[in-house]
């Protein structure tokens, strides 16, 4: 999903669960808020990595296109391409965020807006066919991309 999307989208479920639950606080509203759109970092991290180059301009253009790629191929070729290895979307640092939450009640706002990022995220593979274990576990996306080539 596009980052115009996740902050919409973000923006709106905060909002309903500080409306519904007052005692979030702004703090915690915000929090939320921007760890539903945050998340994403870690796309432009993997931009860095491919690509050798910190431009936050070009990594958005990069990810428009090869989602526009991905897109056009069918399921069966999609099997055929590395995913990227995007470091917080998977059960590794969720269960790392679930361990942070005993240290401090703050990483439970957090955990709840990955979470409602992660729900944007199946909704969208979903709607275009993608495979959803893609953002399950990057250790096994890493593991399976031993054994694919590159997209691009």
């Amino acid at each position: 999903m596009l980052p115009s999307k996740h902050i919409i989208f973000g923006f709106l479920v905060s909002l309903a669960i500080f409306l519904l639950f007052p005692q979030v606080g702004w703090l915690g509203f915000i929090i939320i808020f921007l760890s539903s759109v945050l998340i994403d970092f870690d796309h432009y991290l993997w931009y860095v990595v491919k690509k050798k180059d910190f431009s936050l301009k070009n990594a958005y253009e990069w990810f428009v296109n090869n989602r526009e790629i991905w897109l056009a191929l069918s399921p069966s070729q999609r099997e055929k391409f590395q995913y990227g290895i995007i470091i917080f979307h998977g059960i590794e640092c969720w269960i790392l965020l679930v361990l942070l939450t005993f240290i401090s009640k703050w990483f439970i706002f957090v955990l709840i807006g990955i979470a409602i990022h992660m729900v944007f995220d199946f909704i969208d593979l979903y709607m275009y066919n993608g495979p959803m274990r893609s953002k399950l576990s990057q250790v096994w996306v890493h593991q399976r991309n031993k054994k694919l080539k590159s997209l691009i």
